[in-house]
C-alpha cells in the first residue's frame, strides 16, 4: 500500500517574535537602560549634567546621536514602568527615578546618595524587564503611548 498518506499532526504556527522574553534580547533591554545609565554615571563621575542655554537638563541618546529632555525621558520610563507595576502587582519602587527627574527638571542639587537609589531602582526594573516577552513590551509601550496621548488632549 503504498498510497498518500493521511496527515494527523496539528497546525501549530510558528514563532512570531512576540513570545520571545527579552533576556533572549539584550540589545533592546540596553536601549531602553543605557541612556540612563549614562545620565547616572556623568552625574557620578563629573557631578554634572549637560543643560541647554535656558538650563533645562539634557542627555545625548548614543544610539541615534539626539539630544532629549532628560526629565521627560526618566519620567517616560517611569510612567511605562507604573503601567508594569499595575497589571502585574509586583511593586518597583519607582519614587527614586521620579525624584531624580525632578531634581534635574528644577535644577536641584543631585547627591550620591540620589544616583545610588536610583541605579538600584533601575536595577530592580532591569530583572522585571527581561522577564518580560518582546509582545508584552510592545504593548506596554503602545498603552504609555495612547496614555501620553490622552494626556494631551485632556489638557
Amino acid at each position: 500500500m503504498s498510497g498518500t498518506k493521511k496527515r494527523n499532526k496539528a497546525y501549530r504556527p510558528g514563532r512570531t517574535g512576540h513570545d520571545i522574553k527579552l533576556m533572549a534580547q539584550p540589545w533592546k533591554v540596553k536601549a531602553v537602560f543605557d541612556p540612563l545609565l549614562a545620565i547616572l554615571d556623568q552625574l557620578e563621575q563629573d557631578g554634572t549634567i549637560d543643560t541647554t542655554p535656558k538650563g533645562q537638563a539634557i542627555f545625548r541618546d548614543h544610539n541615534d546621536g539626539f539630544w532629549y529632555d532628560s526629565h521627560a525621558a526618566v519620567m517616560g520610563v517611569v510612567d511605562a514602568y507604573e503601567i508594569h507595576e499595575r497589571r502585574s502587582g509586583r511593586p518597583l519602587n519607582l519614587e527614586p527615578l521620579r525624584q531624580l527627574a525632578n531634581k534635574l527638571k528644577y535644577v536641584a542639587p543631585v547627591f550620591p546618595a540620589d544616583t545610588a537609589a536610583a541605579r538600584a531602582c533601575l536595577s530592580r526594573m532591569r530583572a522585571e524587564t527581561i522577564q518580560m516577552t518582546a509582545g508584552y513590551a510592545r504593548e506596554l509601550i503602545k498603552d504609555f503611548q495612547i496614555r501620553e496621548e490622552l494626556q494631551k488632549v485632556a489638557a
